[in-house]
């Protein structure tokens, strides 16, 4: 290798550390292909949750937004008090006590709760927008030396969770730091949308205008961009976990007797996840899932449930259960394995012959296994992912699906598996192909060769 490619520091930014293992591929994608073309280069991360990154990836990680502790993130996670659960002396309980019973006072006068909650609002908001000039004069220094900031994909250009201050203003802070310090910033394979205030609009055009490389994970995406008017190409490449090198499975406990279909729910419209709450639609959509599970068990195939958002996906899988008739311990249910990391993952879809999903990357890591797979899509990029493979037939509208449709479009899922299974085989070299091209281009602004031309 060159000696101008030694010693380079390469950024990974990611909204990581959420229990979110479609974002942990991602991360684990992007770290492959860095030490695959720079394997001396020192990568460091920056992620929601260093810690939690430092851990599972191995490597030096630092935060991306001020006050991460103090407030829910994007993906449902519940803040947490000093103190929490840490074993008190019998003096702080009388203390505690004391508390309570002034909230328990509080709480029958009227209105006090309302205030109580919008003061903590007012007073979060306080404390982040006093923190933010220190954390970005901190970030700036963390930037130092490092030569490519690699925004590894995801749906980060969006406003629905959080605001124009969420995704679009926490982007477009960190591609002003990298200008400041002379890092190129490249968004690989992003997603977009959706995206509803003028202030979001305006962040994200600017951030897009100031990254050295932008590239979209569907053509969706890509129009959404063009329709806001933000100038410059707008190219669509493959999501990225496509070429990612996945861990071995481990072996599965206990040899299947029958066809196993893995089921992978998203909480939707539940509100302790959801953005917007409707406890109708979850109902509807859960019941949908329970009948569905109910009729496999009754037609001779085994159903595994897994998550791929280990924080909320399994409370959705528990209703799910829960809903099935007293069926929910039967036979054919097989017992989950834990499910922590994206080795878990790999080893729980491994599991399964056929999968329905509504989880983005619940499609498509099966997918990238060679996994015959139905989607209950909740947004378009789900259905542009199959379409990607030749499989936007076995897709359905989470909006207006129902369990006969289910049915019959798993049916023809089982009918033609054999055939399914050739044409995603012979998809997936292209689309690894074309990240390839993509991760040349993009090293190629820090001067590394092309791995083809590399020694």
């Amino acid at each position: 290798m060159p000696r101008s490619e030694l010693g380079k520091k390469v950024g990974v930014f990611s909204h990581g550390g959420t229990k979110n293992l479609g974002d942990e591929a991602l991360l684990a994608t992007v770290i492959q292909n860095v030490r695959r073309r720079v394997p001396d280069a020192e990568v460091i991360g920056f992620t929601i949750n260093p810690e939690d990154t430092q851990k599972r990836h191995g490597i030096l990680c630092y935060p991306i937004r001020s006050m991460e502790k103090s407030a829910a993130s994007h993906d449902g996670e519940r803040s947490v008090s000093v103190g929490e659960g840490d074993g008190k002396e019998p003096a702080a309980a009388t203390h505690t006590g004391a508390v309570e019973s002034v909230k328990n006072g509080l709480k029958r006068v009227p209105g006090a709760r309302a205030l109580i909650l919008a003061a903590r609002r007012v007073g979060r908001k306080l404390t982040a927008v006093l923190a933010e000039p220190g954390f970005l004069v901190a970030s700036y220094r963390r930037l130092r030396g490092v030569k490519l900031l690699l925004v590894a994909g995801s749906q980060q250009l969006n406003d629905n969770w959080g605001g124009a201050w969420g995704f679009p203003y926490t982007l477009l802070k960190w591609a002003i730091l990298c200008k400041l310090n002379g890092t190129k910033m490249a968004i690989l394979s992003v997603g977009a949308g959706p995206i509803s205030s003028s202030l979001s609009k305006f962040f994200i055009g600017r951030t897009l205008g100031l990254a050295d490389y932008r590239s979209y994970r569907d053509s969706a995406s890509s129009r959404l961009m063009e329709s806001m008017g933000v100038k410059g190409s707008h190219p669509v490449f493959p999501d990225l976990v496509y070429s990612l090198q996945l861990p071995a499975a481990r072996p599965a406990p206990n040899g299947a007797t029958r066809v196993v279909v893995g089921t992978n729910p998203v909480p939707f419209f539940d509100g302790r996840y959801w953005p917007t709450s409707d406890p109708q639609r979850y109902e509807e959509y859960v019941n949908n899932f329970a009948r569905f599970a109910e009729w496999l068990s009754k037609s001779g195939h085994a159903v595994l449930f897994f998550p791929t958002q280990v924080r909320a996906d399994v409370l959705t899988i528990s209703d799910i259960r829960q809903a099935m008739n007293g069926a929910g311990d039967s036979s054919a249910l097989p017992p989950a394995q834990p499910m922590q990391t994206l080795d878990d993952l790999v080893s729980e879809i491994a599991r399964a012959d056929f999968v329905v999903a509504s989880r983005y990357h619940g499609i498509l890591i099966p997918l990238a296994m060679n996994k015959p797979v139905l989607g209950v899509a909740y947004h378009e990029k789900c259905r542009a992912l199959l379409e990607q493979v030749g499989q936007g037939d076995y897709v359905l509208e989470i909006e207006d699906f129902t369990v006969e449709d289910m049915i019959e479009r798993f049916q023809a899922l089982e009918a033609n598996a054999a055939a399914i299974r050739k044409q995603i085989a012979e998809r997936m070299a292209s689309l690894r192909q074309a990240l390839d091209q993509q991760y040349d281009a993009v090293f190629g602004l820090i001067g590394v060769k092309p791995t083809a031309e590399a020694p």
